[in-house]
């Protein structure tokens, strides 16, 4: 499969060009409407990959911003953005500050108030119109930011919520601005080096995250903030694999399945909780964190972790211990330590230049370690700390199909 024939599959068709055209002069006018009967002074403004004309074939996201003026306040546009952005069943969403996802006929049409840009930023929303126009300005090969979309969604490597933690639409734009076409992308890509500044403009700020993209529109701003090590890691290191194999499955990858290696055991720990992504996901990755530490420092191997919308996979490679351990004691010079250690326990050896001791574990599974860490919570995320969890040894025949 050649580019045009990849393009064939990814790029809008013109039936669904003309529907979200529809969509949009139709959800326009009626916000212009509303804004007009309530005397209220703001502009509507398409805004998002569907303005700027880099969406791809099967996306149904639509980006409405109603555009207020510093008059008012921040109240005020929180109660008019959310009054007047209710046009169909809905529900309140949350970015910095509320605002309305409604859902008409298979579409998402998100109408975000905000406020403009050139009066003084007081919203990380505020951005976006000036995101819109810079890329419709600067942008010359849209496809070519359709192929890196695609290819970063297909590697699980896309969006820029704390869910993912990985490449929102707009740092792909820039860096196709920046480099002129997807592959000139992932021939950059395969040389990165952590925290190398990537920029359009002249900027002056430092930045510490594992990628630098200063945003042109902000040069205060990072644009790849949000993107983690991790998913940084994995886009180069699809990228020089793809370059050396440019094989068109890349763009086209089932949804990824959890598959342990031989002889390993996974447990699954779920939570019974309801949180946005952006509350849920951080808290999962601490809580995550806290038991990978807990049951290393218990002497069980932790082969890999995975998270999902409700809970936490963890594969260990060591999953079953000896009832009985050594335990380390003071070097034979500390006389007095000796003599502590020595009333403390009873089966004592030596050890190199050191006393030790035979002691039961407290935990000789790794299933009884972490229901015991589920009964305290401690280091858990805060309101995982608080809900209902159960942990799973889960059959060896089984994979699990994460989402």
């Amino acid at each position: 499969m050649n580019e045009k024939e990849l393009l064939e599959k990814i790029c809008p068709t013109q039936q669904e060009r003309d529907k979200v055209n529809e969509l949009v002069k139709e959800y326009t006018d009626v916000l212009e409407k509303r804004i007009k009967e309530k005397g209220i002074h703001a502009e509507v403004c398409l805004t998002g990959s569907m303005a700027k004309d880099t969406w791809i074939s099967g996306d149904r996201n639509i980006d409405l911003f109603l555009i207020f003026s510093h008059d008012y306040s921040e109240q005020q546009l929180k109660r008019y953005g959310l009054d007047i952005g209710k046009i169909s069943e809905y529900e309140i969403a949350y970015a910095e500050h509320p605002y309305v996802r409604n859902y008409v006929n298979g579409y998402e049409i998100d109408v975000v108030p905000a406020y403009r840009f050139r009066e003084g930023i007081r919203s990380s929303v505020d951005r976006t119109p000036l995101h819109t126009e810079y890329v419709k300005t600067h942008l010359k090969d849209r496809n070519q930011v359709r192929l890196l979309k695609k290819f970063v969604r297909s590697i699980g490597v896309y969006g820029s919520d704390l869910k993912v933690q990985g490449f929102s639409g707009y740092l792909c734009e820039l860096l196709v601005i920046r480099y002129g076409s997807f592959m000139n992308v992932l021939e950059a890509a395969a040389d990165w080096k952590k925290g190398d500044p990537l920029f359009l403009e002249d900027f002056t700020q430092h930045f510490d995250e594992p990628l630098i993209f200063v945003d042109p529109v902000d040069p205060e701003r990072n644009v790849a903030a949000v993107l983690s090590e991790e998913n940084l890691t994995k886009f180069i290191y699809s990228s020089r694999e793809f370059l050396r194999n440019p094989d068109p499955s890349y763009f086209f990858k089932e949804p990824e399945r959890y598959t342990r290696i031989l002889n390993t055991q996974l447990y699954r720990i779920d939570f019974t909780v309801n949180l946005i992504d952006d509350i849920l996901f951080p808290q999962l990755r601490k809580t995550r964190d806290f038991l990978v530490k807990e049951l290393e420092r218990n002497d069980f191997q932790v082969f890999n972790t995975a998270i999902f919308y409700s809970g936490i996979l963890l594969e260990l490679s060591v999953f079953e211990l000896p009832p009985l351990t050594n335990h380390l004691g003071p070097p034979i010079w500390e006389r007095e330590h000796c003599e502590r250690f020595l009333k403390k326990h009873e089966r004592i050896g030596v050890h190199r230049d050191k006393l030790c001791a035979i002691v039961t574990r407290k935990h000789a599974t790794a299933e009884d370690l972490l229901k015991t860490l589920l009964i305290s919570r401690k280091g858990f995320g805060k309101d995982l700390a608080k809900a209902e969890a159960h942990v799973n040894r889960i059959p060896g025949d089984i994979d699990v199909l994460i989402y």
